[in-house]
């Protein structure tokens, strides 16, 4: 636990740049091919990388975008689009430290100050206990061929129906 909390408090949060698009890249690819690779057959995580350059750049240039620093270097990385949280990924050398904790603690910041009421995510197999514990219950199973993704959200105290 120590360690944790030591890692905690070296990790800085800021919006990403067109310059972070490389390392977001390098981060989410690890991710999907060490972590989700778990949950996943080799053909879906061969496909989501397929198409990862480019949605990688746009999604930093449209979307509340956000990266993680560790001794300087970016470890991890959240976005969010409209009222949906999107690429929430950490390297996997870092994960269970405290980023991704840190990541959406900012995307729900933004999420509250634009008034949105709740917050949506297509999770993966993988991060469904991470948003489990964030407050987001499930809402549906969707399936892309063989990829199985989670529909969950999570309303805000305070929004009515």
């Amino acid at each position: 636990m120590k360690e944790t909390a030591m890692l905690e408090k070296q990790i800085a949060i800021r919006r990403a740049t067109a310059d972070d698009c490389h390392a977001v890249h390098d981060i989410v690819l690890r991710a999907l091919r060490e972590t989700n690779a778990r949950d996943y057959p080799a053909s879906v995580i061969d496909r989501l990388v397929l198409t990862l350059p480019e949605k990688v750049a746009s999604n930093l240039e449209g979307w509340h975008a956000f990266v993680a620093i560790v001794d300087g270097r970016v470890v991890g990385t959240a976005s969010l689009s409209g009222d949906t949280v999107k690429s929430v990924f950490v390297h996997p050398d870092h994960q269970r430290g405290g980023i991704a904790t840190k990541l959406m603690g900012a995307v729900e910041n933004v999420a509250l100050a634009q008034s949105i009421r709740a917050l949506n995510v297509q999770s993966s197999i993988t991060a469904q206990p991470f948003y489990a514990k964030w407050g987001f219950n499930v809402v549906r199973e969707e399936f892309y061929g063989e990829e199985r993704t989670i529909v969950m959200s999570k309303p805000f105290r305070g929004a009515s129906d």
